[in-house]
């Protein structure tokens, strides 16, 4: 089963952002490789929705609509 995943503006615009800052700040290679990473964590979600957690902050509010995924190394 597949599911829709959305991001927020802010959430869009932060990619963007972090892809920025590493093109201006590191390598250019490195920017688009991180992007990926991020990309694919995203996409991850279409099949396994559940995967990741919900934010503590959101939590306490007892807001379950968000959620929040790490990954241990991306660069």
């Amino acid at each position: 089963m597949r599911f829709e995943v959305l991001l927020t503006e802010d959430a869009a615009r932060d990619l963007e952002e972090i892809h920025d800052y590493i093109n201006e700040h590191d390598d250019p290679a490195n920017a688009a490789h991180v992007l990926e990473r991020l990309e694919k964590a995203i996409e991850g979600l279409v099949t396994n929705p559940g995967r990741g957690s919900y934010p503590k902050e959101l939590l306490a509010l007892g807001m379950r609509e968000y959620r929040q995924i790490f990954s241990s190394r991306i660069a």
